[in-house]
């Protein structure tokens, strides 16, 4: 008997597991048209979370809570790719986009 309460347990945990790698999945993923005829996809950096690599696992769920909604900004060269994307990309979904023309580094002391 404890032996099947063990494998439902485990087959209920892999359950969850899956749902949620779906759910995770789905929000890292972007997917557009081409704007125009002969779009550059190289000026589309993609979304903050793909492109933010962190050192040490520990600081993860920090970066998480801090960053929040942002992970899931898409980062583009210029306005005018993002203003592009916006028109005539045909967004699955409602994005931020992270023109980097437009952007200024802060320092923090």
């Amino acid at each position: 008997q404890q032996q099947l309460d063990l494998n439902a347990s485990v087959a209920e945990l892999k359950d969850t597991i899956d749902t949620l790698t779906a759910q995770l999945e789905g929000r890292l993923r972007f997917k557009y048209s081409d704007p125009v005829r002969g779009f550059d996809r190289s000026k589309v950096k993609g979304l903050v979370a793909r492109l933010v690599a962190v050192k040490r696992p520990e600081h993860a769920t920090a970066l998480e809570v801090v960053a929040g909604g942002r992970l899931y900004q898409v980062v583009v060269d210029e306005a005018i790719t993002g203003k592009a994307l916006l028109r005539n990309g045909r967004l699955e979904r409602r994005v931020t986009i992270i023109p980097l023309d437009k952007i200024q580094a802060r320092n923090v002391s």
